[in-house]
Parts: C-alpha cells; structure tokens; sequence
C-alpha cells in the first residue's frame, strides 16, 4: 500500500514539475490535492502517523541520551582492569597493620 501511494505522489509530483499545460492545470492539480488533504479519511491517517511518531521520538530521544552518557562516560573514565598481582599483598599488608607492634603472630604450618 505504501509502494502504490508513493508512486502515485511521484507521478503526480513528476506531472506537475514537467508540464506544459500551464499555469491552469497546475492550479486545477493543485485544488484537487488540497481536496484530497482534507478530507477526513486522510486526517485520521495523518494524526495516527502523528500518534504513532511522537510516541517513537520520546524513546528515541531516551536511547540517544543513554547513547550518549555512555560514550561520554567510556572517553572520560580511564579504562580500570583488576590488577591480580595486588590482591594477595594488599590483604597481607592489612593483616600486617592490623598486628600491633612489637606483638607477633604465631601461625601454624
């Protein structure tokens, strides 16, 4: 259905700018497309497409805001990778902190 209307706006557009029949049959063209625009068969499609639209560009315009917070968050953020190496002297070092001086522990092997 789409493929026909598109071809008939087409052809009708492609008439009007390659006429020759003069001003008098682009101004009849003309009244008859505007006829056609109001009727109300064409103006509930219009404000269903109008519908349908509008509630597509609110999450349209939400996927782009977490497109975007993402993106800037990615360059601003250095990339993190979890150093393994660390891991075993940091929980060592705090176990050590937490000894107090001059006291050792006895561990057995």
């Amino acid at each position: 259905m789409r493929g026909k209307v598109g071809f008939v706006l087409g052809a009708a557009l492609g008439y009007v700018l390659g006429t020759r029949a003069g001003r008098a049959r682009y101004e009849q063209i003309k009244r008859g497309a505007i006829a056609v625009w109001e009727t109300p068969l064409v103006q509930q499609g219009v404000g269903s497409v109008k519908g349908a639209v509008g509630d597509r560009v609110d999450d349209v315009k939400a996927a782009a805001s977490r497109a975007a917070k993402s993106a800037f968050v990615a360059v601003t953020q250095p990339n993190r990778t979890p150093d393994t190496t660390t891991g075993a002297s940091q929980s060592a070092a705090s176990a050590t902190a937490s000894t107090p001086k001059g006291t050792t522990e006895e561990t057995s092997a």
